[in-house]
């Protein structure tokens, strides 16, 4: 049961250092000083920890996440693994003067735990406010005193076989720093016009005369500053070929890759260099399907290094060397599938990553593949096949895709010993962000702005562009996404 209010005439640093001895020698103490009603006001009537970024050392499946614990929603929870220590952790957005944390346990409580906070959440860095080893569960309501950014629930003994699981975890203060004011990013369709978003209502004609303007520009512009996204909403086109140039990303914005179907060709040619594709750097292709116009030739992709294929089916074949078979000199292919055949043909060198294809043709120099459904026989070096079964830890990278009519980003899980890619079962595994949730970064944006909306907990969505900062982005909220589409940073 709480103690009764002290005195007004014990000074409040008394108190605290009376607390911090109760802690430290008891470690039993729930309360201290005050009724929860008169705690709470006196820490005020705000929780600092709701929708806060928050974290956890592991989840008991993909719907009891950590954020479930600061929704403000006792229908919600997180969970952890079924194992002993484990933490609940939360950003606060700024240094904040702790003085109660109301706990709402779900059955399967922790019977030993301690509440700590923390300036930059790093390890060695905590400091204990509360600890217990005879919790019973329930909603405790615990008036603490200690000062931190990060605030966990760190438990060390479960009550229960089970892992442990918050319904809410708040917390309250009397004297806060304020974190910055955030700049809210954009809308959604308030990206640059850089940013070319497609329509399968729209005529063929018409989107094949925005591309040609495009490549027209971006053909040969090897060290030029215009950078382009050509973006498909889903559904299917016909009739189109994407020539696709320097610092031009052609994306799908469908939920997965066959939400958009192209068909006709995205290809990377190297007529400008006349025929040899070594220099074919910096452009992307992610997440569509394209079905090939020419079926026996297959699609096109003739590029160098820093130009990755993600996410994209192919439904045919798919040829990475130029026209004539000039040589061309490495790639990169993740998270898709090839139907046919993929022939390198003059490419000296390739990696594929967590794919499924049909075929491999040839090799020149080292053609090497991880987690990859199709892939040849290791056989290194004669032909040149260096192929690992499967991929031990991975995460593929972040993605834009509509909602209906909003824009989100999905993070896809990590995986372990893949093989395939991860939308051979249904939808890709991950979580989803609305794009409201990022800061939209257009050329010309400040460092220090950037770093007040990081600061703020937002993601950074980088539009196309050149950006030169002249001061480091700090990033010091965990998980935060920081994605960038046709841009070169």
């Amino acid at each position: 049961m709480p103690h009764a209010p002290q005195p007004p005439s014990v000074p409040k640093a008394v108190t605290r250092a009376l607390l911090s001895a109760v802690l430290l020698l008891g470690g039993t103490v729930a309360v201290l000083g005050a009724t929860a009603g008169a705690a709470q006001a006196a820490c005020g009537t705000t929780n600092l920890a709701l929708n806060k970024p928050a974290t956890s050392s592991s989840n008991e499946n993909g719907s009891l996440t950590p954020n479930k614990a600061v929704d403000g929603n006792v229908n919600t929870r997180w969970s952890s693994a079924f194992s002993d220590p484990q933490w609940l952790q939360v950003d606060l957005g700024a240094a904040t003067d702790v003085c109660q944390v109301v706990i709402t346990w779900q059955n399967s409580y922790a019977k030993a735990f301690s509440v700590e906070v923390s300036p930059t959440g790093a390890a060695g860095s905590w400091t204990s406010i509360y600890s217990t080893t005879t919790s019973t569960g329930g909603t405790q309501t615990l008036n603490v005193s200690g000062t931190g950014r990060y605030l966990r629930v760190y438990g060390t003994q479960r009550a229960t076989g089970y892992g442990y699981s918050i319904k809410e975890l708040a917390v309250y203060s009397g004297t806060t720093t304020e974190p910055p004011v955030c700049t809210n990013p954009p809308a959604s369709g308030a990206l640059p016009p850089t940013f070319i978003v497609f329509d399968p209502s729209m005529s063929a004609a018409s989107i094949q005369s925005q591309v040609n303007t495009v490549f027209a520009q971006q053909e040969a512009n090897q060290f030029g500053t215009q950078r382009y996204v050509l973006a498909f909403k889903p559904g299917t086109y016909s009739g189109i070929n994407v020539n696709t140039g320097f610092y031009t990303s052609v994306i799908g914005l469908g939920r997965n890759p066959d939400d958009v179907v192209i068909n006709g060709d995205v290809t990377v040619d190297a007529g400008w260099f006349g025929g040899n594709a070594t220099q074919n750097f910096w452009r992307s292709i992610e997440n569509l399907s394209i079905v090939p116009s020419v079926a026996n030739n297959g699609d096109r992709w003739a590029v160098a290094q820093a130009a990755p294929m993600r996410r994209v089916h192919i439904r045919g074949k798919l040829n990475l060397a130029p026209n004539g078979y000039g040589w061309a000199s490495g790639g990169y292919i993740a998270d898709s599938k090839i139907d046919g055949s993929v022939g390198p043909y003059s490419q000296q060198q390739w990696y594929t990553r967590d794919s499924s294809i049909g075929s491999w043709v040839n090799g020149v120099w080292n053609m090497v593949f991880s987690g990859v459904q199709g892939a040849p026989a290791n056989s290194f070096p004669s032909p040149p096949y260096t192929v690992v079964g499967s991929t031990p830890v991975i995460r593929d990278k972040p993605y834009l895709y509509l909602d209906g009519s909003t824009y989100r980003v999905f993070v896809p899980n990590l995986r372990t010993n893949a093989v395939g890619t991860t939308w051979s079962g249904g939808s890709t595994p991950g979580s989803s962000i609305p794009l409201s949730d990022f800061f939209v970064v257009t050329p010309g944006t400040g460092a220090a702005t950037i770093n007040q909306a990081l600061a703020c907990g937002k993601h950074l969505f980088f539009a196309p562009g050149v950006y030169h900062l002249n001061q480091t982005l700090n990033v010091t909220n965990p998980n935060t996404v920081i994605l960038g589409e046709g841009t070169r940073r």
